[in-house]
């Protein structure tokens, strides 16, 4: 019997075919040697292979991958997930399907949706894929953060083990501290792209060799070399696409609403709006900024 004939057994249901649920879809595909057996349901009914009742009610494991753009004062817009769920507690007649939410979201939401929705169970399980290495970052994956309750969360962490190995690192922790790791994260990393980009405007001020002061720069193993790149990968300043600058405006935010002035990220935000003045990311309607008048 092969490998894949072990995991057809395993039923997964995807839940929003953009980049990431493509990339989750695939990852537990026979085409990658697992095999499990999946669902696929996306609004656009060309994305979808099943109705949303098959893939809730025949899912053990639901990825919820959907966008959690900016509204206009750079708060979260949180509709697309929400009628999301009404949409899945509507037709959900599965007593053990776990939902794994792996849309950004600010720290307390995934608590509140289990709150509203007692009979769902939930996960938080951030994704850290790059749009356009999504598939292989999923298969590639270094971690898995999950939060919610260690009943639900042990039966994910079978799961990843299951697909990748013993040896990959699983973090099981509470909803918040999941989602605020998730920000962590993409935060960091547009940050250290204003950073970059910042020393990029005083080297060509100062007439500095830029890519002598970079090759220096990264001989410090602390550094990393991702991020790094002036322009970045997409030839432009600064950073767009439809992550970081929605997840830096709303954490901003949700720093204010707790009382937490975000000086760093207010910082990075101010020079990413200056060496990137096109907002291009407002192109990314119902992604990065909400599609609503």
């Amino acid at each position: 019997m092969s490998r894949s004939d072990n995991k057809s057994h395993i039923r997964i249901g995807v839940i929003g075919k953009g980049f990431v649920g493509t990339a989750v879809s695939h990852g537990f595909s026979h085409q990658t040697g697992y095999g499990a057996d999946i669902k696929i349901y996306d609004k656009n009914p060309v994305k979808s292979q099943n109705s949303l009742e098959e893939t809730v009610n025949d899912s053990d494991y639901l990825f919820l991958s959907v966008p959690t753009p900016s509204s206009k004062d750079g708060t979260m817009d949180l509709s697309i997930v929400e009628s999301a769920l009404e949409s899945i507690n509507d037709v959900n007649n599965n007593d053990s399907n776990i939902i794994l939410l792996r849309s950004t979201v600010t720290p307390g939401t995934t608590e509140s949706f289990q709150k509203k929705y007692p009979k769902l169970r939930f996960v938080f399980n951030p994704e850290f894929l790059t749009e356009r290495s999504a598939s292989f970052d999923f298969i590639n994956q270094t971690r898995v953060i999950l939060g919610g309750e260690k009943e639900h969360t042990d039966k994910v962490k079978k799961l990843y083990k299951d697909r990748f190995g013993e040896y990959l690192p699983v973090l099981q922790t509470n909803f918040q501290t999941a989602e605020l790791i998730k920000y962590m994260n993409n935060l960091f990393f547009a940050t250290k792209v204003s950073f970059l980009n910042e020393m990029k405007l005083l080297s060509d001020q100062i007439g500095v060799d830029w890519n002598e002061a970079v090759e220096g720069f990264i001989l410090d193993g602390r550094i990393g070399h991702s991020h790094i790149a002036v322009p970045g990968p997409d030839g432009r300043f600064g950073f767009g696409g439809s992550c970081f600058p929605k997840d830096i405006q709303a954490l901003i935010n949700f720093g204010d609403q707790n009382g937490i002035e975000m000086n760093v990220l207010k910082g990075a935000w101010k020079t990413n709006l200056k060496v990137r003045p096109e907002k291009d990311w407002e192109n990314l309607k119902g992604r990065a900024v909400s599609d609503e008048e």
